[in-house]
Parts: C-alpha cells; sequence; structure tokens
C-alpha cells in the first residue's frame, strides 16, 4: 500500500466557552471528496516540508498568505483507502482576514461535535475536528 504525505490547514476560532468554528471551503476537484466541505491541503512536494506545503496550499486554494510562525503543529492522521494510505499533518492556524469571502465556517459544540456535518466533511475531517474541539474546552467534554 502506498504512503502519501499531504498538509492540512486547518483555520478555527473560539465563538465561546463551548463552541467552536472551523473554516472549511468547498472542494472543487474531481477526486472521491468532490463537494465536500474541506480544509485546504495537498500534497507535499519534493524536498519540501509538512509546514510550508499547508502554507502553500492555502495560498494556492485559497488565495491568501498566512505565516507560518502563525502555526501550531496537530498532529498526523491516518486516511485509509483502498490502494494507498494518506497521511494528514495537520497544521493549526487562527483566524485570517479574507476567509470569511472564500468558504464558512463550521460550528461545532459539545453535544454533537461534529456530527450534524456527516455526509458534507470527509470522514477523516470527524476526528480531526473532534479531537480539537476536546483538546481546546477539555473540561467541558
Amino acid at each position: 500500500m502506498r504512503l502519501i504525505p499531504v498538509s492540512l490547514a486547518l483555520f478555527y476560532r473560539k465563538k465561546s466557552d463551548d463552541v467552536l468554528e472551523i473554516w472549511t471551503q468547498v472542494r472543487e476537484d474531481d477526486g472521491i471528496y468532490h463537494g465536500k466541505l474541506e480544509f485546504p491541503g495537498g500534497g507535499i512536494e519534493a524536498n519540501e516540508d509538512p509546514l510550508t506545503a499547508a502554507v502553500r496550499e492555502v495560498e494556492e486554494e485559497v488565495g491568501i498568505i498566512i505565516n507560518p510562525a502563525d502555526s501550531k503543529f496537530m498532529g498526523i492522521y491516518s486516511n485509509i483507502l483502498e490502494t494507498k494510505t494518506i497521511l494528514l499533518n495537520v497544521f493549526l492556524f487562527p483566524d485570517q482576514p479574507g476567509l470569511a469571502t472564500r468558504g464558512q465556517w463550521l460550528s461545532i459544540n459539545k453535544d454533537n461535535l461534529s456530527e450534524p456535518y456527516r455526509g458534507q466533511i470527509p470522514t477523516p475531517n470527524h476526528q480531526i475536528i473532534d479531537d480539537l474541539y476536546r483538546s481546546l474546552y477539555s473540561s467541558h467534554t
């Protein structure tokens, strides 16, 4: 099975003591996640580190430039498909100017976490979102 490393930029903001917002955009490519709400990201190019790839992908897909120093590495998640495993390097970024006009914010709360978005976001992203919520609001869950 092939291993494919990719990087994702996850933009978030805490709206209240128990509500988290996650920024997404509609996936436009013809792949299996076409039409889904997704984080910007993509493949890590030769001689490129994962953070640089995440920053580059945001510029390419969203059209904004972000500062790598604003990031926090969240971890690596696996998306196991039939013929390959995609290793998702997830980097957290705070809200950025210009995001609101290029995508949408999803509201995540302690009662349902990412469940209301089942079918609208790729399956692996549920664990990423739910883990982020739990880490930010650990005293609430």
